[in-house]
């Protein structure tokens, strides 16, 4: 766990634009950051969405407005953290409410397991390095997983939620990004690469000796 010293030398590289200190400072609240999430989701949205959903686009903001932040201090950085946090979680109850105020929508699917997928994930961008992949605690690796997946292209992230987290097919996916099935496994092989050389960028922070769960077959 980071001490208060390691958080502000992240704070202080995250401001100057280094995306690994940004993901290391989220990585270290993102346990935080969940409970807000899910404390402030209520009833109807935890019935529809996870707060894994919800902190993605808090972490794609995170990135693209950090140059914006005034470093003030940890107290500022995760007060900022937190109104951005509150504001996803309004935008996403308001979202629910038009789509259950349409009469002709569907009625939207209870939430999958996001954190089980999350982990498929994990275990798939390091099925090829001859070792089990290894975290330190199940809340590190997801909080750095979306954190990296924030700095992916918007496309290379549609692309990895598309597969991995709602389990399309090639064939949904093109259909989805109106591409061809040859060009989203071109894309899933890219997004793949650029995601596994975010993670490993985190190094030891997110690595420890602690197997992850079996890899589906």
């Amino acid at each position: 766990m980071a001490n208060g010293s390691q958080k502000q030398i992240w704070l202080d590289l995250a401001c100057q634009g280094d995306p690994s200190a940004i993901s290391k400072l989220i990585v270290s609240y993102h346990p935080l950051l969940r409970r807000r999430v899910a404390e402030r989701m209520g009833d109807a949205i935890m019935g529809k969405l996870e707060p894994e959903d919800i902190l993605q686009e808090v972490y794609v903001d995170v990135f693209g407005r950090i140059s914006r932040f005034e470093n003030r201090g940890l107290d500022a950085f995760l007060n900022w953290l937190l109104t951005i946090v509150d504001s996803k979680v309004r935008d996403a109850g308001r979202a629910l409410h038009r789509k259950l105020r349409d009469v002709d929508r569907e009625v939207a699917p209870e939430a999958a397991d996001v954190s089980e997928s999350y982990w498929n994930l994990l275990d798939e961008l390091y099925a090829d390095s001859g070792t089990p992949s290894r975290v330190a605690r199940r809340d590190e690796a997801v909080g750095a997983l979306l954190a990296c997946m924030s700095q992916l292209s918007p496309l290379h992230q549609q692309v990895i939620q598309m597969r991995f987290l709602e389990g399309r097919s090639v064939r949904e996916a093109a259909e989805a990004l109106d591409k061809s099935d040859a060009n989203v496994v071109a894309l899933t092989k890219a997004a793949l690469k650029a995601l596994r050389k975010s993670m490993d960028r985190l190094g030891e922070f997110t690595h420890a000796d602690q197997p992850t769960p079996k890899r589906r077959t």
